[in-house]
């Protein structure tokens, strides 16, 4: 976890809780997963998600024998504490970890250099989509899922994101074809988000 998150929120704890959280706003995840995960006892993750719960960053719902604590979309601050993470844990590491689920995903890119400058892209609304290109057998409401939460992670309207699709076997023809906008999605910049989409041919 970085130092600059843990001096920012005063507590490591903390720091690894919303560090590893935040970028899975669509998880939930209960005191022994995360203690599991994050290598922390539960007394202290206790501690540090009920003051997480109290000033509603976080809220926890009691399901079967666990409580499971889920990011509070409508905190007030969210937003702003979702950048400070991405900043802090970098955009290629927060975008790989907002993906990492989606069922079916094989490869995941952004064919653009992180990090972004989130700043220029929210002030020229006439700049170009960022391309998200998803290879595997996805659901189109996994699709969806996954440009929102790129979107959301950049700070940007879902319209921002492009979202790029292909299923394994095209990709990988599409690649072998030489198709001019494959390879022009591999070959410009790139940052690799999960697996690695050159592992199609061959």
């Amino acid at each position: 976890m970085s130092e600059i998150l843990a001096e920012l929120f005063s507590s490591k704890v903390r720091a690894s809780v919303l560090g590893y959280m935040l970028p899975r706003a669509h998880l939930g995840f209960s005191l022994t997963e995360l203690s599991r995960i994050l290598d922390l006892p539960i007394s202290s993750l206790q501690h540090e998600c009920y003051k997480l719960e109290r000033i509603s960053v976080i809220k926890g719902k009691r399901e079967g024998n666990s409580r499971r604590y889920r990011v509070n979309s409508t905190c007030e601050v969210i937003d702003e504490l979702t950048a400070l993470v991405v900043k802090g844990i970098g955009q290629d590491v927060a975008l790989g970890a907002a993906l990492s689920d989606i069922p079916g995903l094989e490869a995941a890119f952004i064919a653009r250099e992180l990090p972004l400058d989130l700043k220029a892209e929210t002030e020229q609304p006439t700049a170009t989509p960022i391309p998200l290109v998803l290879i595997g057998e996805i659901a189109l409401e996994a699709i969806d899922d996954a440009q929102a939460r790129v979107a959301r992670l950049f700070g940007l309207g879902a319209n921002r994101i492009e979202v790029v699709f292909y299923r394994p076997g095209d990709w990988r023809s599409r690649l072998e074809q030489q198709s001019q906008y494959a390879v022009w999605l591999v070959s410009g910049p790139r940052t690799n988000l999960v697996g690695d989409p050159l592992a199609f041919t061959g």
